[in-house]
């Protein structure tokens, strides 16, 4: 009899052992998935900032397209693993979005670093997320291509006109060494690029010479100022101007 007992103990144990581990192996699957969820949200929503800032500045809606279509396949996949309530809210967004995108609302100036480096990093993350939607297959390689030459080449038009733009901006601010810099980075941006179109070579000349006139002018203002002060004082070192030797200020 306590032999009987003794088996039935142990086949209780046994079976509450295993039961454990199909509990235990059962919430560490639920774990991963989850954390899979986790991740395919997080992308999706790098990818919708994405989206959102690069629609600020192209006129292509296919790019715009290919990018909501690998934003709404990391919500149905994120779906597949686990439903979620918000799915079907997310997808309408992206769905409002593709139908409402207007290229006549795109911006068509930088006017900071700030900026020009948000715009940089928008573009380089839409190249990768083009790149994986041409993996996905879901554009070919004819597609991606000039998708992704319509970017890179959109770039730096916008890149290479606020960097001039700024230099512009610091020589009429009488700052020539901050304005060098900006004209000097929007040629090396034309220069290493290797994007060739019609008026490259010119705009690239264009900025030497609007440069070279800035330091002209600056040379200008420098010897027109020192003949005025020289012209201030007499061959004595008095100044010329009565007014200025009875303490007065001349007024102009």
């Amino acid at each position: 009899m306590n032999y009987l007992v003794m088996i039935v103990f142990v086949v209780i144990g046994i079976a509450a052992l295993l039961f454990a581990q199909r509990v235990a192996q059962k919430e560490h699957q639920k774990r991963l998935v989850a954390a899979k969820c986790k991740r395919l949200l997080q992308r999706a929503n790098e990818i919708w900032d994405t989206i959102t800032l690069t629609s600020k500045y192209i006129k292509d809606g296919n790019v715009i397209d290919t990018l909501v279509k690998y934003y709404e396949y990391c919500i149905q996949k994120r779906e597949q693993f686990m439903p979620q309530p918000d799915t079907a809210s997310l997808l309408t967004q992206a769905e409002t979005f593709r139908n409402q995108f207007n290229p006549s609302d795109i911006i068509l100036e930088l006017n900071s670093d700030i900026e020009i480096n948000q715009c940089k990093k928008a573009f380089n993350q839409s190249i990768k997320i083009l790149s994986a939607c041409l993996t996905k297959q879901f554009i070919g390689k004819d597609s991606y291509k000039q998708m992704k030459d319509g970017l890179k080449f959109t770039l730096l038009n916008i890149e290479v006109e606020a960097y001039e733009k700024l230099g512009d901006i610091a020589g009429e601010n009488k700052n020539p060494a901050v304005a060098t810099n900006y004209y000097k980075y929007a040629k090396k941006l034309l220069i290493e690029s290797d994007i060739n179109f019609d008026g490259k070579h010119e705009h690239i000349r264009e900025i030497t010479k609007k440069n070279q006139l800035l330091f002209g002018n600056i040379v200008k203002d420098k010897i027109e100022k020192q003949i005025e002060e020289e012209n201030a004082v007499d061959e004595f070192g008095f100044p010329s101007d009565l007014n200025v030797m009875a303490g007065k200020t001349r007024k102009d």
